[in-house]
């Protein structure tokens, strides 16, 4: 069963710009990115999904979205145009789509953090300490590293 109306739009007014990010990553074109955000809005109101959580949801539809233009452009036959190929923009990249997904989805995280822990996982994940050392770092026990990181 589809979503009501009030709830497309509220979906649509608090990610559309997210998913506008991400989908302009991926095609490096505006109107192409526009289209994506219309097809990712339209599979949630078919879907009608019980996420607890809507960005990864949408991110992740956005993803599979992009990954199916790509595949389905691939198998079609190059169109030949008098367009200057210097202005022709460079098709994404899976990978880069992936690593925006990762980037946007680890900030979502740390921010649900506070900022004791956000210096823990700096330290041990980002700057590859020791708990030991970053217990000296920041004048905390080790166990509390420890508590904070896990």
């Amino acid at each position: 069963m589809p979503l009501d109306d009030d709830a497309v739009t509220a979906i649509y007014r608090d990610y559309s710009s997210m998913v506008r990010r991400m989908a302009f990553r991926g095609t490096h074109d505006a109107a192409a990115a526009e289209d994506v955000v219309q097809e990712v809005i339209l599979k949630v109101w078919r879907a009608a999904p019980k996420n607890d959580n809507m960005a990864a949801y949408l991110a992740q539809t956005t993803r599979n979205v992009l990954v199916d233009r790509y595949r389905a452009a691939s198998r079609r036959p190059k169109e030949v145009t008098s367009v200057d190929e210097n202005l022709v923009d460079r098709p994404f990249d899976s990978d880069e789509v992936d690593r925006a997904l990762d980037a946007l989805l680890i900030d979502q995280a740390l921010a649900r953090l506070s900022a004791d822990h956000v210096a823990i996982v700096r330290l041990l994940h980002v700057q590859r300490m020791s708990i030991t050392d970053a217990a000296a770092r920041l004048g905390v026990p080790e166990g509390t590293v420890k508590s904070r990181a896990f």
